[in-house]
């Protein structure tokens, strides 16, 4: 019985154009973001300095050194960057706004506002001379490497690191939030060059602890985890819709089959097929990742997309499925898409301090880098306390929505908000 309602559902649901509208989404945004990728992992070599990439420090003077000169120069040209809700925004401060903006800076520097804007400035006029004359003498700018010019300015000693976050939730404040600037992104560490020992214990930690494709995975998840989390609430939806339209709702009422096993072989068929594409793609770069590594002579883990995936990108997508069923069956509309809608806005939102690690109880849990696999280690049970928790959510969110069926069967409604009960009741048919 179970087994022939879940392939009938599975048939319901590979003919619904919502559902290859979600393959295509899939596959284009595979496409744009990973399907130029070569999967390969050179081998650092001495002496080339500045090209071994960059890496986070969390030691206090460097972050409150680099950052200080960072943003005296936002503030000497009024335009900070933002990502409010995970998206980029060029913010510029009105003068009461840019006047407390300076307050904070001298504090942070010892220094006065007018020595502040000075040494802006000069900064950029510095840099824009330079390029100016590289442009001048015909030289292509792609291949000069950027000036390093170095703003004279940072914090005095009697300002701990304590106040200088306090002082720096106060500049993103000012900002409008979701800037660089935010406490719990720089507690994370700020981007320092890579040394050539740093790059070459990164590789041999990819290649010995990560078996080379590890690595490649997780920045595979980190991007279509994303999609999951969100697209798989569409197809649920469209089929829900269908019913509704068809009228199919009462005959699946009125079957002898038990309201569980009606909503689980349609939860469990909508869960596999918005998993299959998914699995499809993970194949591809599998086969792509596994080709760079013996072209490299290396030895790649042959199952860890596979392994990532699972662990990591099916709990969201089962979320997402449940999410969807449960709101669809209890309102018999779009609203669905909305509440997802919700929990995946808040959870790039909560991802804006930082897209490595800090995994906590993020719905999108975000590791947007190839290696560090030293941090990845370290917040490993996070990440699986984390996927264990939204598993489980769904499992009680598909209870849920079987109660909710099952209670619709027996003649339960929702009228304009409202709950309400059918005065006759559906008869009875075999299935």
């Amino acid at each position: 019985m179970f087994g022939a309602l879940f392939f009938k559902e599975c048939k319901l649901t590979v003919k619904s154009l919502a559902y290859w509208a979600y393959v295509i989404c899939l596959v284009l945004f595979f496409a744009s973001q990973l399907g130029e990728s070569d999967w390969s992992l050179p081998k650092p070599l001495p002496g080339h300095e500045g090209e071994y990439g960059y890496t986070y420090s969390t030691d206090e003077a460097t972050v409150m050194g680099k950052t200080v000169k960072r943003l005296t120069e936002d503030y000497a040209q009024n335009s900070y960057a933002a990502y409010p809700l995970g998206f980029y925004k060029r913010v510029s401060l009105g003068e009461d706004e840019k006047a407390q903006m300076g307050e904070i800076l001298s504090e942070l520097t010892g220094r006065s506002r007018e020595e502040l804007e000075q040494l802006g400035y000069d900064y950029i006029n510095e840099e824009s001379a330079f390029y100016e004359r590289m442009s001048g003498d015909g030289i292509d700018m792609e291949m000069v490497a950027p000036p390093v010019f170095d703003l004279e300015v940072g914090p005095p000693e009697e300002v701990s690191f304590e106040r200088f976050l306090e002082l720096m939730d106060q500049a993103d404040d000012l900002i409008g939030g979701g800037s660089m600037y935010m406490s719990a992104r720089l507690k994370n560490g700020v981007q320092v060059p890579q040394t050539y020992e740093g790059a070459l214990a990164e590789y041999e930690d990819i290649v010995e602890k990560d078996r080379y494709s590890g690595a490649f995975a997780r920045l595979f998840c980190d991007y279509m985890g994303l999609m999951a989390a969100i697209l798989p609430v569409f197809p649920v939806v469209a089929r829900t819709l269908k019913d509704r339209r068809s009228k199919a709702s009462a005959a699946l009422y009125s079957k002898r089959s038990s309201s569980a096993c009606i909503l689980l072989a349609r939860y469990l068929a909508l869960l596999v097929l918005s998993m299959v594409p998914i699995l499809i793609l993970a194949g591809i770069a599998q086969v792509q990742c596994s080709q760079a590594a013996m072209t490299a002579g290396l030895s790649a883990d042959s199952f860890a997309f596979l392994k990532y995936v699972g662990g990591w990108i099916f709990p969201a997508a089962s979320f997402s499925v449940a999410v969807g069923l449960l709101v669809s069956e209890l309102t018999g509309s779009v609203a669905a898409v909305l509440v997802q809608g919700i929990f995946w806005f808040a959870g790039v939102f909560q991802s804006i301090d930082t897209l490595v690690g800090n995994f906590g109880l993020k719905f999108i849990p975000r590791f947007n880098s190839l290696g560090d696999t030293v941090i990845f280690e370290r917040e490993f049970l996070s990440l699986v306390g984390n996927r264990i928790f939204y598993g489980v959510l769904s499992l009680a969110f598909v209870a849920a929505a079987v109660i909710v069926y099952d209670w619709k069967r027996k003649g339960g409604g929702i009228n304009f908000g409202g709950l309400r009960e059918h005065k006759q009741s559906l008869p009875e048919a075999s299935f």
